[in-house]
């Protein structure tokens, strides 16, 4: 299993903060602080060339933390890992796919990889990481998997946003039946006013001729 990274927390944290005031996070922007954190890890080796050995041993602990070691190609291929970030001693795997579950066993595990509902969310995240890897190449392979999630949630809601408004918008099939509609209840009015008019009509022609004789 893979270790949650508190690096990749921190990406998310502060894509977050920017997405209140740019605008929805994309895929180039997740791939461009990814690139800029590898940069800065590579300026922070160069500076640890000039050091004594004591100095490299705490650097390289800090390079370790520095690399991500759950990758979205490693979630391609086992989307549960361990969540070291839980509270307490015990042991949470979570879902890359499914981020709300927290799975405390082997048997949750399966329970939830058998599930329909993680099968559906997991094909969905499979074929978002193939998509975006083709637009943007390999890099995306290389991201943390669950800055990919994030990305596809706040896809799915955007779409979510749209299907609320296109189902307000009448189509003008809708309109044109409901004018037909009201073109049908005005005519059946019109007869039945034409039937009463009529039969008031004879009424009175026969109390007419009654009262001549």
């Amino acid at each position: 299993m893979f270790k949650r990274l508190s690096k990749a927390q921190a990406l998310r944290e502060e894509l977050g903060e920017e997405t209140e005031e740019t605008g929805p996070v994309t895929i180039e922007t997740a791939l461009d602080e990814e690139s800029a954190s590898e940069e800065e890890f590579s300026d922070d080796d160069d500076d640890d060339n000039d050091d004594d050995e004591e100095d490299e041993e705490g650097d390289d602990d800090e390079e370790d933390e520095g690399d991500v070691q759950f990758t979205v190609r490693d979630a391609l291929e086992s989307p549960i890992y361990l969540d070291d970030e839980a509270p307490g001693r015990a042991e949470i795997f979570r879902c890359v796919a499914c981020p709300i579950v927290m799975l405390k066993n082997d048997k949750a595990i399966e329970v939830h990889a058998e599930s329909k509902n993680h099968k559906r969310r997991f094909h969905r995240f499979v074929e978002f990481a193939h998509a975006e890897s083709e637009r943007e190449g390999d890099r995306v392979m290389a991201l943390d998997p669950r800055t990919l999630a994030d990305l596809l949630e706040d896809e799915r809601r955007a779409e979510e946003k749209k299907a609320p408004a296109k189902r307000k918008e009448p189509s003008s099939t809708d309109h044109v039946s409901r004018v037909e509609r009201r073109k049908q209840r005005r005519a059946v009015r019109n007869e039945k006013r034409a039937g009463l008019q009529e039969a008031y009509a004879k009424r009175m022609e026969k109390e007419g001729g009654a009262s001549t004789k």
